[in-house]
């Protein structure tokens, strides 16, 4: 169920980097980090993650642009199997770096806290995405800076 909810937001993630990239220009920023909140653990964990890098290399290899570095944040309760996550990471990065234009990842991080509080600093992030984690929200909170 999860893995078919995530495949149904490849194209919603794909538009919406294609807007990030595009507001104004079609040149990119040198470097950009992305953040999954509750990317959960096992064979879908890092699949928004992928999705968003994908639409980040389609975007340069259209715009014949090498991509940025990219910043992968992943957050989740503290009760999550992060050492799986990690053991998938490694895949991840070489999967990227095989491209004829790679995306550079040049960091990874893993979160670990509520996403009810604060995790990133303010202006840090330039993509957010959640996939059923949104589900087990009993409020809204929203921070405008």
């Amino acid at each position: 169920m999860q893995k078919t909810e995530q495949d149904r937001m490849k194209m919603l993630i794909n538009e919406a980097i294609t807007d990030l990239c595009e507001p104004t220009s079609t040149i990119l920023p040198k470097s950009m980090a992305i953040a999954d909140l509750g990317c959960s653990s096992g064979p879908n964990a890092l699949t928004l993650v992928s999705a968003a890098l994908d639409a980040i290399h389609h975007h340069c290899a259209q715009q014949q642009q090498p991509p940025p570095e990219v910043c992968v944040f992943l957050n989740d309760l503290p009760s999550n199997d992060f050492n799986s996550v990690a053991k998938s990471l490694a895949t991840l990065k070489h999967s990227y770096g095989d491209l004829d234009d790679p995306v550079v990842i040049t960091g990874i991080g893993m979160i670990p806290g509520s996403f009810y509080e604060r995790l990133f600093p303010c202006g840090s992030l330039h993509f957010v995405c959640s996939s059923n984690s949104l589900h087990w929200l009993s409020k809204v909170t929203i921070i405008l800076d």
